[in-house]
């Protein structure tokens, strides 16, 4: 089971019990007693969970789940890992997921287990791919279906799916179109052989599966494994895309270029959930003068570990491009990147801390979960 861990979510508003709060005193209350928790001795901790979970804080009610969990009280760690989700909480629904499909506290149900997992997934949780890929390999036993997953996670660079496609290749049938599809997806993009999967990528995009003819468009457009030919490529993409396929509307934006259409296209991809497309999106609508849903797009990115993303967000919300100015967003992307060993934002973090009271520092440390670093420009602002 996972441990408790910082995170960059926000939290739900939390009811006051009939005693007017201010926002900020709740957040600062809620903060305070997960803070606690984190540090607590191990017997301490659920005392400050429960308290900050009551308040609405998901990250506590997981933690709350995590910890009863590692004492083995199983029942107790679904109804707070249950709360979790309700609060909020994606990561939770994960750990759902995994006790359905052990049997921990409850019964093995794989069809919810592949619910919350889905969920997860679709909620940003890579680590739900896997999860996926295995209980579609081993459990439900369908390799078109496992191979698509585990490829999900070997892209994300989850190197035991690598392995687990390398194992599911030769049980993939040819004669079945989806599983000659995936078989060739792992031959050309996994296992270094492109001529091979291209063969039979070919075969099944002639039959209009839609990831053989994105996949098989991807090879022609880059020569890999089959001739190069960017107008069969082009039409390919097209084809995939019309009929559904998300990756397939991202490369065919690109093909397009500087074409008004490859905007629609972007859009199609980002809304499906396609990260890459994200940032791509932005750019090309900022340059369209459609700021607020340029910076919608830069902030998912940025949720997403997208460097530029991230500086971009920061320097939208310090200057009030897409929406009104918000100095807490700001720095809170500021300090982000310095989780991804990125000093860039450092000096501009410093010009803005001025500006900002100690509790918007503090939140902004939360929100990204450099908490030591948020410390130390409110210690500065002390002085």
């Amino acid at each position: 089971m996972a441990g408790v861990r910082p995170r960059d979510d926000g939290d739900p508003a939390a009811g006051s019990g009939g005693c007017a709060r201010t926002p900020g005193a709740g957040r600062r209350r809620r903060r305070a007693l997960l803070a606690l928790g984190q540090l607590a001795d191990d017997a301490s901790k659920p005392g400050f969970y429960e308290r900050a979970a009551a308040l609405g804080n998901g990250e506590a009610a997981y933690n709350l789940g995590a910890w009863h969990a590692g004492h083995d009280d199983y029942p107790a760690a679904l109804r707070w890992y249950e709360r979790a989700v309700e609060l909020g909480d994606n990561d939770a629904r994960r750990m759902i997921g995994i006790m359905y499909a052990t049997g921990q506290g409850v019964p093995v149900n794989n069809d919810v287990a592949e619910a919350q997992w889905r969920a997860a997934a679709a909620g940003g949780d890579t680590r739900a791919f896997h999860d996926l890929g295995t209980l579609f390999a081993y459990h439900k036993m369908d390799l078109a279906e496992a191979a698509h997953w585990y490829a999900e996670a070997a892209r994300e660079g989850f190197e035991p799916a690598e392995r687990e496609l390398a194992l599911l290749a030769p049980r993939l049938s040819e004669n079945v179109t989806r599983e000659r599809t995936m078989r060739g997806v792992i031959l050309a993009f996994f296992l270094g052989a492109p001529a091979e999967g291209a063969r039979l990528l070919a075969a099944s995009a002639a039959q209009h599966d839609p990831i053989a003819q994105r996949s098989y468009g991807f090879l022609l457009a880059h020569g890999t494994g089959v001739k190069e030919d960017q107008m069969r490529a082009a039409a390919l993409y097209r084809a995939a895309a019309e009929a559904g396929d998300a990756w397939a509307a991202l490369n065919l934006a690109s093909v397009l270029g500087d074409h008004p259409d490859a905007v629609g296209w972007l859009r199609v991809a980002a809304e499906k959930g396609i990260s890459a497309a994200y940032p791509v999106l932005g750019d090309r609508l900022s340059a369209l003068d459609q700021d607020e849903e340029a910076l919608n797009w830069y902030v998912r990115a940025a949720h997403g570990g997208h460097q530029g993303a991230m500086r971009a967000a920061a320097d939208w919300h310090r200057d009030g491009f897409g929406g009104p100015v918000d100095l807490i967003q700001a720095l809170r992307w500021y300090l982000k990147l310095l989780e991804v060993g990125n000093a860039d934002g450092v000096h501009a973090a410093h010009a803005i801390t001025p500006r900002m009271t100690v509790d918007e520092i503090h939140e902004a440390g939360r929100l990204s979960g450099r908490y030591v670093d948020a410390e130390v420009f409110s210690q500065r602002k002390a002085r």
